[in-house]
């Protein structure tokens, strides 16, 4: 696919964010643009996402169709949950945001 021109990178991530398409295809996309238009940050994530491979990051996380083990988090609005509380409602995804910023 070729990606239309941009003058920013935050036109490529509006660009990015709004395509008809899965979130791997938009993540390529926007890198591939970033490689363009900020060499440099797509160095620093490049070096950063090696670090991690190499670190084994994630390895230990459950697989697709593990169980997930017991947990207790907090859910959008502060409150503790668990997984047994919410798994008693039905089927459970869980999400992670980076920070107040992602409801």
């Amino acid at each position: 696919m070729t990606n239309p021109p941009f003058a920013t990178v935050q036109e490529a991530f509006l660009y990015c964010r709004d395509m008809d398409a899965s979130l791997s295809e938009r993540l390529e996309t926007f890198a591939n643009v970033a490689r363009t238009l900020r060499p440099e940050m797509q160095e620093a994530v490049d070096r950063m996402v090696e670090r991690l491979k190499s670190s084994s990051v994630g390895e230990a996380a459950p697989k697709p169709g593990e169980t997930m083990p017991s947990f207790i988090l907090p859910d959008e609005t502060g409150r503790l949950v668990s997984l047994e509380n919410l798994l008693a409602a039905g089927p459970v995804a869980v999400t992670f945001h980076r920070g107040h910023w992602c409801p």
